[in-house]
């Protein structure tokens, strides 16, 4: 309180001697330049110099204010820029959505620096890039994408494994691939991915390996399991029936077919997977598995084309005993079965190689009245005519050729 008393007197005793000066002398001030002339006292142009300093004063704060980074006004433009920014933004995501990737990668990025997050700018920018081919502009977007965000280390990943498997550059694609594979190893994406890139670099043992993972996390519907477990199994089959004409160790090879057999465990269903395992255990040599396992498959589903293989086992090798036990289990069969031709078929072969001359027969001829099988007709025809009745067996034969076209000329007969 006393030094406000003691500043208003001050400013009272100050204020009186200067207005005494300015009563004893007001003094005179001329100023000329090129023809102007002003006139005015000391004390009136020192009242105005002080004025002009206190404007000068308040246009210099104001003027630092504006360029002042923080200031209203540059937050204000920065709005306007990042608004602007945004929207070149989203309309660059539509050029991409709709295909026009020359636009698309434009307003992407010319924006990318003037939006707060420009890792979606460069990753649309890189996807367009891709499209029209410049697969080294795509390369440098994705890097710079890396350097804006490296904490989207995944995102970033995903996009340029999608490029690469786009361009056809599948081994760069699967090192990709198994890098982010490691990160989230059950992202349903990467892994359909890993399949689609392990099936265009024939990879079936790769494949194979994944299955666990793609039936324990349902990446795939049964019927899709089944179409990759069979695609795999047709070219890992190809190769062991190329092993074995090169003269690979068979033994070795039936490991193999029995191993692969295991892993793919939704192919039991597949009629047609199930004959080429069976044949091929039987090319390889191994009768007795390929018993075992067209009996075991049957038991569990009926197929009257796989019955048809269990009439060959062990024929070529004439082990006449060792028809016995498949022959007691083809007429086990026959009791829910008994409309198969192919069945029948069966039993008469393995009836043959047990010598059973007349059961063969008789199967072998229930077999032609249930179908007309041509298989069936040549082995009763063989049959008889080893048997002696040779009349018997050209009757046979001829009684199958068909009757002459009605439209075709008659022709006499010797």
């Amino acid at each position: 309180m006393r030094k406000f008393i003691a500043a208003i007197a001050l400013m009272l005793v100050a204020g009186g001697l200067l207005g005494l000066l300015m009563k004893q002398d007001s003094g005179y001030v001329l100023i000329a330049f090129q023809g102007v002339t002003i006139e005015t006292s000391l004390w009136m142009m020192i009242a105005f110099l002080i004025l002009a300093l206190v404007v000068l004063n308040s246009l210099k704060s104001v003027l630092f204010t504006l360029i002042r980074p923080s200031s209203s006004f540059n937050k204000v433009t920065a709005k306007l820029v990042q608004k602007r920014a945004s929207k070149n933004t989203i309309r660059g995501m539509l050029e991409l959505v709709g295909g026009n990737w020359k636009r698309a990668e434009k307003l992407l990025t010319t924006s990318a620096e003037k939006v707060p997050y420009p890792l979606i700018n460069y990753i649309g920018a890189a996807y367009a890039a891709s499209e029209q081919d410049d697969h080294k502009r795509s390369k440098e977007l994705l890097r710079i994408a890396h350097q804006s965000a490296p904490e989207a280390e995944f995102a970033i990943g995903f996009a340029q494994s999608q490029i690469q498997v786009k361009q056809g550059h599948y081994e760069s694609a699967l090192a990709t691939l198994l890098r982010l594979n490691k990160l989230k190893p059950k992202h349903r994406q990467i892994l359909k991915m890993l399949v689609t890139v392990y099936t265009k670099l024939k990879d079936w043992d790769a494949l194979i390996a994944l299955k666990p993972t793609l039936t324990k996390n349902g990446i795939y519907d049964a019927n899709n399991m089944l179409e990759l477990e069979r695609n795999a199994f047709l070219a890992l089959l190809e190769r062991i029936t190329f092993q074995a004409k090169i003269g690979k160790d068979k033994t070795e090879l039936i490991k193999d077919l029995e191993s692969l057999w295991q892993k793919l465990d939704n192919l039991d269903t597949d009629n047609e997977i199930r004959q080429l395992y069976a044949n091929t255990l039987i090319q390889l040599g191994d009768d007795k598995k390929a018993e075992s396992f067209i009996r075991q498959s049957l038991n569990k589903e009926w197929s009257n084309e796989l019955v048809k293989l269990y009439g060959i086992l062990s024929s070529e090798k004439g082990a006449n005993s060792s028809a016995k036990k498949p022959l007691s289990q083809a007429e086990k069969w026959l009791k829910q079965q008994g409309e198969s031709a192919n069945l029948h078929l069966t039993c008469g072969r393995l009836s043959q190689q047990l010598k059973l001359w007349g059961k063969a027969k008789d199967y072998y001829q229930s077999a032609l009245s249930l179908d007309n099988e041509s298989a069936a007709l040549q082995e009763l025809a063989r049959l008889l005519k080893a048997m002696g009745d040779d009349t018997a067996s050209q009757n046979l034969l001829l009684s199958q050729i068909k009757e002459p076209d009605e439209t075709l000329k008659a022709l006499p007969l010797p």
